[in-house]
């Protein structure tokens, strides 16, 4: 082929191709401009637009702790057998799963038989005693030191047979078995001709008045003290509510897997809630500290500047935000007490992340000069100019 003839060939080809070329020219220059100039521009109007404002406010703040523990009764007591025997009959219940009974309401009886036959020979006992002293008595006319003496002596055997006697009638008792306080008849688990020995329970009684019990880390432990104010919430009544106080705070902790743990005793009024039982869930909110009249912002607008000092985004006078130094008190889950350095009322930036992340974007050199750059901000929308803006090409 003649160079005449290769040269005309490329031509053609470039002309066939030309289309194909200026389309990846103007990819190329459309992907230059947009990451490096819309879309930074795109993000930090973002950043300004995501970006809300609010007024220091002055109102309560109240510090909680939160925990989940489970209901348990004031007092319950398993009722056992104490009667002599490794097997005595049941003769009788006298009560059913659940009823409330009084303090010495009987509950049930055993066989009695035994018993009855002590205090029938103990009873005996003392007439014979009796008997013997009266004869001591009449065969003296007179009393002399002698005479008390003897006398004295020969009351020894009625005052040992008044002793049984007792001993026998109290021994009966324990075939009788009592509520021994106003409650709850629950576990009853025997019935009329069933034999029980010492270590069976017969039946429990348990107080209407109960108590919640929750487990605390140590965090959070340090912070309640007996006598704070706590919510309490049930799961079986749908989040029913009431108010009672911390009665009883562990002093020594409980190690678990290496974790350490306080239980800390609730007390309520438990008749608010009739049928409320033993083992039930319960969610509380404790209050640790509570501060009234003070000046309060969102935790999101307290920054952390050099040093770990805090700071929050105030207007300034040319319309921009400036850092405004501030010094904190007590906090809760969304707000945070300002002891010192802003105002009632002032306006603050409610997200100081927000202006942050804006002055990031923008600045193009990475340094966070949040007073200039945050001032500018305040006017980049509408404007076309301003940090991370960039200037548009001609005819785009």
């Amino acid at each position: 082929m003649s160079m005449k003839g290769f040269f005309g060939k490329a031509w053609n080809v470039a002309i066939r191709h030309k289309a194909v070329i200026a389309v990846g020219i103007l990819v190329l220059g459309g992907a230059g401009y947009y990451f490096g100039v819309y879309r930074p521009a795109r993000i930090a109007d973002e950043s300004v637009a995501a970006v809300r404002t609010g007024t220091v406010e002055r109102g309560n703040l109240r510090v909680t702790v939160t925990g989940s523990g489970q209901v348990y009764a004031r007092k319950e007591v398993a009722l056992n057998p104490v009667a002599a025997g490794d097997a005595i009959e049941v003769l009788s219940i006298h009560v059913e799963n659940d009823r409330e009974v009084k303090e010495e309401d009987l509950i049930a009886v055993l066989d009695t038989d035994d018993a009855e036959k002590s205090v029938r020979d103990a009873e005996l006992s003392l007439w014979n005693a009796k008997i013997k002293m009266n004869q001591v008595e009449d065969e003296f006319d007179s009393l002399t030191e002698d005479d008390r003496q003897a006398r004295q002596f020969q009351e020894i055997p009625l005052r040992e047979a008044e002793n049984r006697l007792a001993d026998a009638k109290e021994e009966l008792e324990d075939y009788y078995i009592r509520a021994p306080f106003d409650g709850v008849v629950t576990g009853l688990s025997v019935a009329a001709g069933d034999s029980v020995s010492r270590s069976d329970t017969v039946a429990s009684v348990i107080s209407r008045e109960m108590y919640a019990r929750v487990s605390l880390n140590e965090i959070d432990a340090v912070g309640v003290t007996e006598g704070d104010t706590v919510t309490l919430s049930f799961t079986a009544f749908d989040g029913t509510v009431v108010e009672g106080t911390v009665s009883k705070m562990d002093t020594i902790g409980t190690v678990s897997q290496d974790v350490v743990s306080y239980d800390a005793e609730i007390s309520f009024d438990s008749a608010s809630l009739p049928k409320l039982k033993p083992g039930m869930s319960v969610d509380v909110s404790i209050v640790t500290e509570e501060k009234t009249g003070v000046l309060s912002v969102p935790i999101a607008a307290v920054g952390s500047g050099p040093g770990g000092n805090p700071y929050v985004m105030v207007l300034s006078d040319d319309g921009g935000f400036q850092r405004a130094r501030v010094e904190t008190g007590v906090s809760t889950d969304i707000a945070i007490e300002i002891v010192s350095g802003l105002s009632e009322g002032q306006e603050i930036v409610l997200n100081v992340g927000s202006v942050e992340a804006a002055t990031v974007t923008g600045s193009g050199t990475g340094t966070n000069r949040t007073q200039d750059a945050a001032s500018s901000l305040m006017h980049m929308p509408g404007t076309g100019t301003g940090p991370g803006m960039g200037t548009r090409p001609p005819g785009m």
